[in-house]
């Protein structure tokens, strides 16, 4: 071979093997590219520490570690999730960068991952189903559920990733709402999910458009500080609804600072390039067709503003658009969106929360313009201070009486985008240098305790550190738990009466007083003269409206030296009305601030058991003997609105708080009295001996007129400051007002009312012409809300009940009671509304007369009773242009209830089902599930005609209620008050003999009707007494006191020597018994046996002349029992307007009994 043979296979030899390298070069290269963008998109490659959390790129296309260079964001973020593959994606979203949804997204049929739960870092609260559904929709992957989560967290959770992020979403319970469900939440899902570092609270909301805010359906509104504010408003909402008012109480803390920071990167970045949120969602839409029409984007034609004086009707049970038209006079006109009508726009500003619903565009309106509200919540209020977050908000409604779902779906869609967002711009490694929320609140703690601490030393707390002093007192009351032994913590529960707050709410519903009001009472020479002593009573007197109760609230809460022990109780006509109430109250609060003390009750508790707290005697013996105790120390006891405690027991009252002073009596400690009244005469009367020793304080005075005035002047203008008026109308409005005569505190809140309310034209000249038509005192206001309404028959029916009730009747009793008339023949003919459109309706019908406070119907004030009362003014001092004013009788407000009452029993003639168990103090079944069938009820209709009077006719009488067991028991609402209570208001009311209602009465006593059987059965069931058999209808109407339904009985041949089969009494020992002197000289007139006994060898004649007092609405507290009792236990009913005792008592009876003829003493 030569060399040049030889030289060219060597160079060939030589090409080919480079080649073969070249070639082996681009290979390796092309095995390391793929190799690498493999182990991007696949998790736990290259020893990448599987803790759930993945490395992914950047919004904008940088990743984690080009953060600290990148942190501005130069590509758009999107909302939604994204398939890379998937073949409908448009040609722009293909050209797209990759963004942080992108990441390493798992097979489609990929099992679920299972992480622990110290991997999630973010936390993800949801309000509502809907809005939980739009934040599953956002994940990039859903991961396993947790299998063990804390004991006690009753939270259902969904995981997963967003980004580079996993995520923890928790939703409250179905049908909770409000700031405490939030709280609660937020609290179990931090025991279960340690390592939580931030939060979002993301759903629906409804929006405050104004003029600076452009804020429209679909919108989102993003919770950001404002002039040093924390971006969430709590206020209090308990009025907002009712009373058409506001009051601010608190901002919360602010978002953390990461959150924070983000939602500016994202602002920026929406400002550079606008946001796809709208894609974005449509995108989720494409893979999840079927809920396209629950979630998609509504027409914008139904996204309607109408003007705030436009409401809803009330009658309307379903709040439409369509109800309330396209009216141009209605709607507020707002130009078109040129640019992305369809796409949300983002708001950054305040959120307000509460624990009801806002529906009032007028309150709306205010605090927009004064707080610069974009949106109105219920939850996050709640969790600000428990559960530092960002609020992110879909605008759903407007806040007004128009609210309703259609925009609910795309709402919470659009939230949960941005939420995505949001979190694609937050690197990983940002959050996990956030300290975790459980160690902040941890933190928080041990600074609230430090304080706690402090206040405890120095035992007096600053007013501006009042929530520490709430928490002071907390704690001494768990100190005070832990010193008693089981027994005395059952005496002291005891004195509580019942399960909730009921003192500490009476207090705590009257309203705040004004700032820098009440402080010349403060500094009164008195009220100094009083402080300094170191006993006695001060009394301070004032007109109706003054403000008597504000004070006392505010003394109690601020005014009083700490270092005494504060024991109050509010009198409320109606349902706190007793002084057993009032005396239970002030040990209950003594014994919680000195536990001590408690060994001065349980000698009572020893023998009484729970009788002591029916034993006033009893009770005032442990107050005394505490006071005397030395480790009582200073007790000042402030007693608010002493005109309405009880008729009957006022004189007792005071008799024994003067006894505490005498100077014979000795030993009494550092006792002091605050009590408050109207300056009348047959109540101050009672004070004139303590008058004479003690000093008192009357409002107004002469001295503090001048006074008095100056401060409900500064009220005005406060009030005046909150009112979108220019400075110019302003001020001539407020020197009108203040030129007002005779102007009082409650005159002021119904005059802002009305101008909050009306809608007027914002000029000197229409102002000036509005003034003139503002009520001149309280009754012209009082006229004024109720000839508005447009349903005065209604109106006069709702407040008659109101009046005449035993005590307040709940939002369903009430309903159920007004929709009774006399073409109802069951409860099936009940036409019953929502409970939020009954509210409406009641408020429409009675305006701000009535309020509703823990589900139970008020006056708003004591004036508003006594401005319906006929009773208490003659007749001639009623002016003629005041159609309301005194228009109601007791008798007649009796009249309407007790109708009501018997004819609801009377639709109770058939097999029903009622409930086993009855709350009695809130007037609720307390196990709405459990139903019995009332036996032993006759298949057979009423047969006697003749029991029926020639007044009503036979096709008029309630035939068979057809009630079910399955029905919904809202219609039985109202069965334990008619049981309980229709006897006295039959009697109260004087139902004269040929009444149509007479008929349905004697069905309830006539022992082979079902009316009788439904009412005896559920009377027995609620109470404790042993109820007696074969109780005849003649001896109904003997013990419940009901003349015409005696003499009609008689006349029908009744017998009057009828026993009963448990204790062998007769009609006439039943009405002796109870002191009915008027159904005694029936019965003798009848021949009945004055001596005839009973098993126990007792007679009518020694029944009555027992001396015991006798229940005043008997019937309405008691069934028949084997013997007196001294005591009725918590189930007591106070009573009712007009109950009070009546010269008919035993001594009447007996009287009665004695004086007939031929009758002898025994």
């Amino acid at each position: 071979m030569s060399l040049f043979t030889l030289s060219r296979i060597l160079v060939g030899d030589s090409a080919w093997l480079h080649s073969v390298a070249w070639n082996s070069l681009i290979c390796a290269l092309l095995l390391t590219s793929t190799y690498f963008l493999w182990s991007r998109w696949t998790p736990g490659i290259q020893g990448q520490p599987d803790d759930g959390v993945s490395d992914a790129v950047e919004p904008g296309g940088s990743t984690s570690r080009d953060e600290d260079d990148n942190t501005s964001g130069t590509g758009d973020t999107i909302s939604g999730d994204r398939d890379r593959n998937t073949s409908d994606a448009t040609s722009s979203q293909e050209k797209r960068k990759l963004r942080c949804d992108d990441a390493r997204m798992p097979a489609a049929n990929a099992p679920k991952r299972k992480l622990d739960p110290a991997n999630y870092t973010v936390g993800w609260i949801c309000a509502i189903s809907i809005e939980y559904l739009a934040a599953q929709l956002c994940l990039d992957e859903e991961h396993e559920r947790p299998e063990d989560v804390s004991r006690h967290d009753n939270n259902d959770y969904t995981l997963g990733r967003v980004g580079r992020h996993n995520v923890v979403i928790a939703v409250l319970p179905d049908g909770e709402y409000g700031t405490s469900s939030a709280a609660s939440v937020a609290r179990d899902l931090l025991h279960s999910f340690p390592n939580v570092r931030i939060g979002l609270m993301v759903g629906i909301g409804g929006g405050a458009p104004n003029a600076h805010h452009d804020v429209r359906l679909g919108d989102i509104v993003v919770s950001a500080p404002r002039d040093g504010e924390g971006g969430v408003l709590q206020y209090d909402f308990g009025k907002t609804i009712q009373d058409q008012s506001f009051r601010q109480t608190a901002f919360l803390n602010r978002p953390p600072t990461v959150l924070l920071t983000a939602v500016s990167g994202l602002k920026t970045q929406y400002q550079r390039k606008r946001h796809q949120l709208e894609e974005a969602i449509n995108l989720i839409l494409q893979k999840e067709e079927d809920l396209r029409e629950e979630l998609g984007r509504p027409n914008a034609s139904s996204d309607r503003l109408y003007r705030s004086s436009f409401v809803h009707p009330p009658d309307k049970k379903h709040s439409r658009v369509e109800i309330c038209g396209v009216d141009p006079s209605n709607l507020i006109k707002r130009p078109e969106r040129m640019k992305q009508p369809q796409s949300p726009v983002v708001h950054y500003g305040l959120i307000a929360s509460a624990n009801q619903l806002m529906k009032d565009a007028l309150v709306r309106d205010r605090l927009a313009a004064e707080m610069d509200v974009l949106c109105f919540e219920m939850e996050a209020a709640g969790l600000m201070n428990h559960f530092p977050c960002l609020v992110i908000r879909g605008i759903c409604d407007y806040s007004d009486s128009h609210k309703n779902k259609e925009w609910q779906g795309y709402a919470a869609m659009a939230a949960a985008a941005y939420a995505k967002d949001l979190l694609c711009r937050i690197a990983p490694n940002r959050v996990e240098a956030e300290k975790k929320i459980g160690d902040i609140l941890s933190g928080l703690q041990e600074v609230a305790e430090e304080h706690l601490d402090v206040a405890k030393e120095h035992h007096k707390v600053a007013e501006e550190h009042r929530d520490i002093a709430k928490e002071q007192l907390q704690a001494q009351n768990n100190l005070a738990k832990e010193r008693l032994s089981d027994k005395e913590e059952q005496c002291h529960q005891l004195f509580r009466l019942t399960t909730g707050s009921s003192y500490e709410w009476y207090k705590d519903r009257v309203e705040e007083r004004v700032e820098d009001t009440c402080m010349w009472f403060l500094k009164h020479e008195h009220f100094q003269m009083w402080l300094n002593q170191e006993s006695g009573p001060l009394l301070v007197s004032a007109d109706p409206g003054c403000g008597k109760s504000v004070l006392a609230k505010y003394l109690i809460d601020r005014g009083l030296p700490r270092s005494t022990t504060i024991c109050y109780f509010f009198f409320k006509d109606q349902d706190q009305n007793t002084v057993r109430q009032a005396l239970c109250a002030l040990l209950h609060q003594l014994f919680s601030l000195k536990p001590s003390l408690i060994e001065h009750a349980m000698p009572h508790f020893r023998k009484d058991g729970q009788g002591l707290i029916n034993s006033t005697e009893s009770l005032w013996k442990v107050l005394r003997n505490a006071i005397k105790d030395p480790q009582a120390g200073p007790v000042i006891m402030v007693l608010d609105a002493l005109d309405e405690c009880a008729e009957s027991e006022f004189t007792d009252l005071m008799w024994n708080v003067e006894s505490q002073f005498r100077s014979d009596q000795s030993g009494y400690g550092k006792l002091k009295y605050l009590l408050t009244c109207r300056p009348y005469y047959q109540i101050v009367s009672k004070f004139r001996r303590l008058l004479d020793a003690f000093p008192n304080i009357r409002i107004p005075g002469e001295e503090e007129s001048e006074t008095i005035s100056q401060e409900v002047n500064h009220v005005i203008t406060r009030r005046i400051n909150q009112l979108c008026l220019s400075p110019q109308i302003k001020s001539h409005l407020e020197k009108r007002l203040q030129e007002t005569t005779h102007r009082t505190y409650l005159w002021v809140y119904l005059v802002f009312d009305y101008l909050e309310k009306e809608y007027f034209k914002k000029t000197v000249k229409v102002v000036e012409s509005t003034i003139g038509t503002l009520p001149r005192s309280i009754n012209e206001a009082y006229e004024q809300i109720l000839n508005k309404s447009k349903e005065h028959a209604m109106a006069r029916k709702a407040l008659s009940i109101i009046l005449a009730a035993s005590r307040p009747l709940t939002v369903s009793e009430m309903n159920v009671a007004v929709n009774i008339d006399a073409t109802s023949q069951s409860i099936h003919d009940l036409d019953l509304e929502d409970e939020e459109d009954f509210k409406s309706s009641l408020r429409s019908w009675c305006g701000l007369f009535v309020s509703i406070h823990h589900d139970k119907i008020y006056f708003l004030h004591q004036t508003a009773r006594e401005f319906l009362l006929a009773d208490l003014t003659p007749p001639a001092t009623v002016p003629s242009d005041l159609r309301w004013h005194h228009s109601i009788t007791t008798s007649h407000a009796h009249a309407v209830l007790a109708e009501l009452c018997v004819r609801y029993l009377n639709f109770f003639n058939s097999d029903v089902s009622l409930p086993t168990a009855v709350n009695r103090e809130a007037g609720h079944y307390v196990d709405r599930r459990s139903v019995v069938f009332i036996d032993s009820l006759s298949d057979d209709s009423l047969s006697d005609d003749s029991l029926f009077d020639d007044s009503l006719s036979d096709d008029s009488l309630p035939t068979d209620a057809n009630v079910e067991a399955g029905h919904s028991l809202d219609r039985h609402t109202f069965l334990d008050y008619s049981a309980q209570t229709w006897g006295a208001h039959f009697r109260e009311a004087g139902i004269i003999d040929n009444a149509a209602i007479i008929p349905f009465a004697l069905r309830i006593c006539a022992q082979d009707s079902k009316s009788y059987s439904v009412w005896f059965k559920m009377y027995w069931q609620t109470t404790d007494m042993k109820a007696t058999e074969n109780f005849t209808d003649l001896m109904v109407a003997s013990y419940c006191g009901h003349p015409a339904l005696v003499k009609l009985l008689l006349k029908r041949g009744a017998e009057v020597e009828a026993k009963d089969s448990s204790h062998g009494r007769t009609p006439l020992w039943w009405a002796a018994g109870n002191g009915r002197e008027a159904i005694v000289k029936l019965l003798l007139e009848k021949g009945a046996d004055v001596e005839s006994k009973d098993e126990d060898g007792r007679t009518p004649l020694s029944r009555a002349g027992m001396g015991t007092r006798p229940s005043s609405s008997c019937c309405s507290r008691r069934a028949p029992t084997s013997g007196p009792r001294t005591h009725m236990g918590r189930r007591r009913y106070r009573r009712p307007l007009g109950m009070g005792t009546r010269p008919s008592s035993s001594c009447c009876s007996r009287r009665a009994l004695t004086s007939s003829g031929g009758m002898h003493m025994v």
